[in-house]
């Protein structure tokens, strides 16, 4: 204990006198089921030395759906190739981008990673992230030993799934899996893929209000998937057909996106639920996530006239005062913010600040209870078991 406590300020100073490169990559468009060019795009900064350069690699190959008799949800892949780029800078400090544009046909799946050198030589990489391009997977060669056709088949098919190795057999018990299918009144295909990209990239990546300040900070426990045709929500009221039933049993939780108007709401069943967000809305991304809260944490709704019934750790919306108070106790949160909903009869901790569970505006948060459960969450997936 000792050495390393005599170690560390040196590891400190290091730190401070050498540039650490800062990167982040992402393609574009996220996802799209049609011949296209996806571009790869990698951002890089470094303010006291600069980047001299940044490295994508990327393997590409053809979408297919794992196992022998019984083909996998989560694709594979085969017939993989390498590519990539370098871009050179001079030493430059503010931010530089490199990109790397990749012609894609149906059932593309590609992986690629992005690296950044500074000036003095620090490096720095982004995670490996998989993804689909192309149209998808539609039926199934099954070829084993004297089993010789072709069924329908369809698979989930990756948005940002984080992984280098792209196996049904991949683990993602520390990943959230969301799943994105589309109601039937989607015009089109397209148009879902469009949709999908203007809530998601939002909630995920390019947002600055505070109500998404949860989802791009902790982006990277989440994978990301698109699903077929065969869901339906109307308010509350949701139906799964074939092939959107077979492929969400792949998800943790589905958001059916649609474009009519009607109420949107989630069931809260986290590890399986589902529920609905209308795209056309000008807060389309806020209730994407609210209603997500549902379906993933478990959290109720905190507002006077919604569906008051909380299931996650530890429940943000109590049947009894008492109940509040205690569970608030266990928390650390003042007993005296223990409030009761309109005149439900449910409570909740309130500390005067907005909240997404209670609260449709830009700046919410999830606060007290529901702050604590998101943490929760949190340490669940870090610890390899989100659900």
């Amino acid at each position: 204990m000792r050495r390393i406590l005599l170690i560390a300020p040196s590891l400190l100073l290091l730190a401070a006198c050498t540039g650490a490169p800062r990167i982040s990559a992402l393609q574009n468009p996220l996802y799209r089921a049609e011949n296209h060019t996806s571009t790869i795009t990698a951002r890089a900064t470094e303010t006291r030395n600069g980047i001299t350069s940044i490295t994508i690699n990327a393997v590409v190959g053809e979408l297919t759906a794992c196992g022998g008799l019984s083909p996998s949800l989560i694709p594979c892949r085969t017939g993989a190739s390498s590519l990539g780029v370098i871009c050179t800078f001079p030493s430059t400090k503010s931010e530089v981008s490199c990109s790397l544009p990749i012609s894609v046909t149906p059932q593309r799946l590609i992986t690629y990673s992005a690296t950044a050198t500074s000036a003095e030589g620090p490096t720095a990489s982004t995670g490996s992230v998989t993804y689909a391009a192309g149209a998808p997977l539609t039926r199934h060669r099954v070829d084993k030993g004297m089993f010789r056709f072709t069924i329908p088949w369809e698979t989930a098919r990756p948005v940002i799934w984080r992984t280098d190795a792209p196996s049904s057999g991949t683990d993602r018990g520390d990943k959230i899996d969301l799943g994105f299918v589309p109601d039937p009144d989607m015009p089109n295909y397209r148009a879902f893929t469009d949709d999908l990209e203007a809530v998601a990239l939002p909630l995920f990546y390019t947002d600055t209000n505070q109500f998404s300040l949860w989802t791009r900070s902790w982006k990277k426990l989440f994978n990301l998937w698109a699903g077929p045709d065969g869901a339906d929500g109307y308010g509350c009221t949701r139906t799964f057909a074939a092939p959107a039933s077979t492929v969400r049993a792949a998800f943790d939780g589905t958001a059916i996106l649609h474009r009519a108007e009607f109420r949107d709401c989630a069931s809260i069943t986290p590890g399986g639920g589902a529920g609905t967000t209308q795209t056309t809305l000008s807060d389309a991304k806020w209730v994407l996530l609210h209603e997500a809260a549902h379906f993933l944490f478990g959290l109720g709704d905190e507002y006077v006239g919604g569906g008051s019934v909380s299931i996650s750790n530890p429940r943000n919306v109590m049947t009894s005062q008492a109940s509040c108070q205690s569970t608030s106790t266990t928390n650390s949160l003042p007993t005296a913010q223990c409030v009761q909903i309109g005149t439900s009869g449910t409570w909740r901790n309130d500390n005067g600040v907005s909240t997404t569970m209670e609260d449709r505006t830009w700046d919410s948060d999830f606060q007290t209870l529901s702050g604590k459960a998101m943490a929760n969450k949190v340490a669940d997936c870090i610890n390899g078991a989100c659900y």
